[in-house]
């Protein structure tokens, strides 16, 4: 937010991308989605996924715009998350408009579901935590493999606390990451079906430049 402020106020392209976002989210929020990455409200919401998420599009997509401006381009894109949304959106898969209306509604529909999940980063290989969460039944997945000794772990908030003070009492370094649900577990299923149906109602176009699937690291085709 530090980086996204001092951008906003110097860098045109980057203020008039953000406020552009901030225009199409704005018919359907209380505040505006500029006051809340700011802090400039009494309850700064940036800790609820439906301001989270909203938010990382806008800036990440705001910031494709400035390096273009400055004759930076894309010739692949890929993100994580809210980011593979950003590098569609780049890829003009489907237009701004589309693009935020896709990610709020997502936020929207994760931030309904209950609560009662969580998420750790543990600094060890993926298939020596995947070793671990077997014997757990699914309470536990494995959201991201961020590098060869860098994993996510998603799930059941006692079950995802559990495998944390195993690996610290293996000596391998975990810490619990601040979020209001276990993003990237099956806890998430429930909303899938309405957002697919809100999904379906947006225009989706070929990709001028190719897009990496972050499950595969493959280019993505029309099932991926």
């Amino acid at each position: 937010v530090g980086m996204g402020r001092k951008l906003f106020e110097n860098e045109p392209v980057f203020r008039e991308t953000l406020q552009r976002c901030d225009e199409i989210l704005r018919g359907d929020r209380d505040i505006s989605l500029i006051s809340a990455i700011f802090g400039e409200v009494e309850t700064p919401p940036l800790d609820e996924t439906a301001w989270t998420q909203p938010a990382l599009f806008a800036l990440e997509y705001s910031l494709v715009k400035l390096l273009e401006s400055w004759g930076i381009l894309a010739d692949q894109a890929m993100g994580h998350s809210v980011g593979e949304y950003v590098a569609a959106c780049t890829a003009n898969v489907f237009s701004l408009e589309d693009g935020v209306r896709l990610i709020a509604k997502r936020a929207d529909l994760m931030q309904k579901l209950p609560r009662g999940g969580a998420m750790a980063v543990l600094f060890a290989p993926g298939d020596l935590i995947q070793e671990r969460l077997d014997a757990l039944r699914g309470q536990v997945v494995i959201a991201a493999f961020n590098g060869p000794a860098n994993t996510t772990i998603s799930g059941k908030k006692k079950a995802v606390e559990q495998v944390v003070t195993k690996a610290q009492e293996m000596g391998v370094g975990a810490q619990m990451l601040s979020v209001s649900h276990a993003f990237h577990s099956p806890l998430m299923e429930p909303m899938l079906d309405e957002f697919e149906q809100f999904a379906e109602q947006i225009r989706y176009h070929p990709p001028e430049i190719p897009i990496i699937a972050n499950l595969t690291g493959e280019i993505a085709t029309d099932s991926t």
